[in-house]
């Protein structure tokens, strides 16, 4: 007869024979993931369970109690399935990566440890003999902590188990004051063992290897105080005289669940030859039983029968000693088993005493281990984080010290406590540096940071006055100017005087205010000038203009003219649409060619305000005509900029129209007459610059003219001295000033000599000058300067904004474009300038100085133009770059230099 099969709770009225007595037997244990949970195999002849069942485990207690009902042999069979079993374990920890409720998976571990702990403290409660099963044949240390943790339990909630046993009519008062029918006695069952065990002809004695796991476990168990001499006293008991340790040496059921259910199916075939189908599965049992003991010797149900006749026969009583109580028994019938195991489970797995929760603080070794290693880690990493701390530093230095830490903390912490200490250790890094110690850090316009202490005011610096961590008691912090602690070297606006500035946090101070303050230490403020446009305020309540970030034409957009030249650019700034005609864009720089002459195709003819042509960059040709006088004298109306808005940033080709800034960033000065320079001897008079590059390069231009009689000329006549001093032979002249003259078919062509000089300076104050876009100016030993200033004056090529510095460094420093140097000749004609620069590669905008047309230089004088120190557009600054980098990064486009005509007044 099958046994009945049932689950805990259970309900007594669904047994037959509930008067007999019975013993109880509870399996527990880990299984393999292909055995589904199923750790009876061992007692599979006398269940008969559907090994292939799928596992059903209650989602709250993560555990399940199937219980067999052996009315023929008065046994009752409980069977624990948990989180002990691989295939269970695994299923829970699929749902808990889906959920993801916490962190790390050890966090609930102990959680379902506490689920299973208590189902297992039903069993250890209502149950004569326990079976341990394990997959293989080694013992499992990690039951002791299990085990203590168990008993310490039992041992606390033992009154309040037996208030509620208590109220069980007709259940014995031992029972009660104990909590459970007896100690229950452990048998310890091993699925496998060596390979040399399952060979019949090796001669091995299994019965070496179990006495031997017998005494290790009893060693151990001892040794934990888990068993005792008085077995009442303990959570379970072990036989003294009897063998508690048996190892399988078959075939292993768990590993082949199919194999060793088509197995049996052959063994009831065999046996059923003769008979009736139905018959034959019916005495399925017996044949089985029999086939057991015909072909192995020793089996487990022969090893389990024992304990389960003596617990019939006398009871267990495993107490030693010499003054041994003889222990506590109790056999109960199956309507009281019923009703004591329904109520030890409903107080073990829904129950909410006190005692019995501090079962998952037992269990929970994991985090309790975590908690004291990463709280003895804490104070080290946080001490590493305070090390040789500055008084104020910056989030990056911060940031640093933290990794610094962080890596301390993660060399020593362990466990699921690590995410929760490391964002602790966090904090108070954040807030030891928060706490007086955290630094301004807004860039200044060179992208240093201010290294103060967090405050607040100061000028707006690279990041548009923001503070790089806004805090909500920022109207506490005080009020203070920015300061880098970096200073820089830098000349004058004419170069004669050097001195140190602070690096600058607003555009005012960078461009304007130095220079201005280190003029009148030089005296360059003295100096003839070009003043450049800016905003002249109508009323005192002008303010800045509030600039968009969408794109629109302005005064600086290209658009189409009828003029002689085609396409120009317009540079007004005013109230209507109407283009200034005088206003002329250098040929090369807008991608216009030059027009050709009817007369002469190898040299071009263009008009009295000009510039240098792609194809030829020295040669210059002015056509003076009548027309050319009258269309100089032509101006159409100019928009005129705003007085009561003006342009916060510097003026360039996207700035809006009609609107200037407060200052310039630019300066053009004249030092005196061009005999202050001497191309013998260079530069003299400026200051830093290295003695190798200290010339300017001479320049030639030919310049022709048609012959018109209709006007006059203060041209010297070729062969022959004029009242201006020019002569038309150049051999005996020496100097800049020369012009030398020969006639053409076309007219008269001039030589004038030009010097020019495209510097550049570094951050420490060593200025040189460049020969081409690519080579720095280096004289020989005698000062003698072989280049000439074609290659950088070319209207085809730009001069890069940025060089590394040739003085001897271990790292090179970058160096700006920061003046252009021009001597101008004896001639009737005017050096004009137009500097464009865009200092970073496109889309970045081109900045002007917003004249409205090139700017002529006087005569026979030296000028100087400084450029912008730092660019700076509605967006933030442009920074230097650290290293090398291509002419696009930052140039001066080419077309700057021009020549014009002085032309003569009218009597």
């Amino acid at each position: 007869m099958r046994p009945q099969k049932f689950q805990l709770p259970c309900n007594a009225d669904s047994f037959v024979h509930t008067d007999k007595k019975v013993v109880i037997v509870s399996v527990f244990g880990k299984s393999q993931y292909h055995a589904k949970g199923c750790k009876t195999n061992m007692l599979s002849s006398i269940l008969q369970v559907g090994l292939l069942d799928e596992v059903e485990v209650d989602k709250e207690s993560f555990s399940a109690i199937e219980g067999y009902y052996d009315s023929k042999e008065r046994t009752v069979y409980l069977h624990l399935r948990g989180l002990l079993d691989t295939h269970t374990l695994l299923e829970e920890y699929d749902r808990f990566v889906e959920k993801q409720d916490c962190k790390d998976f050890l966090s609930v571990w102990a959680h379902m440890r506490d689920k299973y702990a208590r189902a297992l403290l039903v069993l250890f409660h209502i149950s004569h003999v326990i079976i341990l099963t394990h997959p293989t044949h080694t013992f499992d240390y990690s039951y002791m902590h299990l085990f203590r943790a168990m008993d310490i339990i039992r041992q606390k909630v033992s009154p309040q188990l037996s208030d509620v046993l208590s109220c069980i009519y007709s259940l014995p008062k031992d029972w009660v004051s104990n909590g459970r029918p007896c100690s229950p006695r452990v048998l310890f069952y091993f699925e496998t063992c060596p390979a040399v065990f399952q060979d019949p002809n090796s001669g091995a004695n299994i019965k070496k290897l179990e006495h031997s796991l017998e005494d290790q476990i009893y060693h151990v168990l001892r040794k934990n105080r888990i068993v005792t001499n008085i077995s009442s006293n303990s959570l379970f008991a072990i036989p003294a005289n009897q063998e508690f340790v048996y190892v399988h040496t078959g075939t292993t059921e768990s590993r082949d669940i199919l194999g060793f259910m088509a197995r049996k199916l052959i063994q009831s075939c065999k046996v059923s030859s003769g008979g009736s189908t139905s018959r034959s599965l019916a005495s399925q049992d017996s044949n089985i039983q029999q086939e057991d003991s015909d072909t192995e010797t020793r089996s487990f149900r022969s090893f389990l029968q024992q304990h389960i006749d003596l617990a019939f026969a006398r009871g267990f009583d495993d107490n030693v000693g010499r003054h041994s109580v003889p222990a506590y028994f109790e056999i109960p019938n199956v309507a009281i088993f019923c009703e004591v195991a329904n109520r030890v489970y409903d107080y073990f797995i829904h129950g909410t005493d006190k005692e019995l929760s501090t079962l998952h603080s037992l269990l929970d070794t994991d985090v309790k281990f975590s908690k004291s290693r990463c709280s003895k880690v804490l104070p080290r990493a946080l001490q590493t984080y305070q090390e040789n701390l500055p008084q104020h530093y910056t989030r990056a230095y911060h940031e640093t010290k933290l990794a610094h830490a962080m890596a301390v903390f993660e060399m020593h912490a362990r466990g699921p406590l690590f995410e929760e200490f490391s964002e602790k250790l966090q904090g108070e890094c954040e807030k030891h540096w928060r706490s007086g110690r955290q630094m301004c850090e807004v860039l200044s316009l060179t992208g240093n940071p201010c290294t103060n202490p967090i405050h607040r005011g100061g000028s707006e610096g690279a990041g548009g006055g923001e503070q790089v961590d806004q805090r909500d008691n920022d109207n506490e912090l005080p009020i203070r100017e920015h300061c880098s602690g970096v200073r820089y070297i830098c000349a004058c606006n004419c170069g004669r005087c050097q001195g140190s500035r602070e690096d600058p946090f607003s555009l005012r101070q960078s461009n304007y205010d130095y220079f201005q303050m280190l003029a009148k230490q030089c005296g360059c403020a003295q100096l003839e000038n070009i003043q450049f446009p800016v905003f002249q305020p109508s009323t005192h309540n002008y303010r800045p203009a509030q600039l968009f970030s969408t794109k629109r034409k302005d005064s600086f957009s290209h658009v189409e003219s009828s003029t002689p030249q085609g396409n120009t650019q317009a540079c007004s700034l005013g109230v209507n649409n109407t283009l200034n005609d005088d206003i002329r864009t250098p040929y090369g720089s807008g991608g216009q060619s030059p027009p050709t002459s009817e007369t002469n195709e190898d040299v071009p003819k263009l008009s009295n305000k000009t510039s240098l042509t792609p194809s030829d960059a020295h040669k210059v040709v002015i056509e003076v005509s009548d027309s050319d006088a009258e269309n100089a004298k032509e101006k159409s109306l100019v928009r005129q900029p705003s007085t009561t808005e003006y342009l916060p940033g510097m003026l360039h080709t996207e700035s809006p129209a009609g609107l200037l800034p407060q200052f310039s960033s630019w300066s053009l000065v004249c030092l005196g007459p061009s005999s202050l320079y001497s191309h013998n001897l260079g530069l003299q008079h400026q200051a830093g610059v290295l003695p190798t590059s200290a010339f300017l390069l001479p320049w030639d231009v030919t310049v022709r003219l048609e012959h018109q009689k209709e006007r006059g000329s203060l041209w010297p006549t070729i062969g022959d001295h004029n009242s201006h001093g020019y002569s038309s032979r150049g051999k005996n002249f020496q100097n800049m000033n020369t012009i030398r003259g020969r006639k053409s078919k076309g007219g008269k062509e001039f030589v004038v000599k030009i010097f020019v000089g495209v510097e550049y300076e570094c951050p420490r104050g060593h200025r040189f000058m460049a020969s081409a876009p690519d080579k720095v100016l280096k004289a020989t030993g005698n000062g003698i300067v072989k280049d000439s200033g074609n290659k950088v004056t070319s209207s085809t090529a730009d001069m890069p904004l940025y060089f590394p510095c040739p003085c001897r460094q271990t790292k090179p420093l970058i160096a700006q474009l920061m003046r252009i140097h021009v001597v101008t000749p004896k001639a009737p004609v005017h050096v004009t300038l137009n500097p464009r620069v865009q200092p970073g590669p496109p889309p970045c905008p081109i900045f002007v100085t917003g004249c409205d047309e090139p700017i002529k230089l006087s005569q026979s004088a030296y000028w100087v133009l400084r450029l912008p120190y730092v660019y700076m557009d509605e967006k933030g600054p442009y920074l230097a770059p650290k290293e090398p980098v291509p002419t696009s990064h930052g140039r001066l486009l080419a077309g700057m230099y021009g020549i014009s005509e002085v032309l003569p007044e009218k009597k």
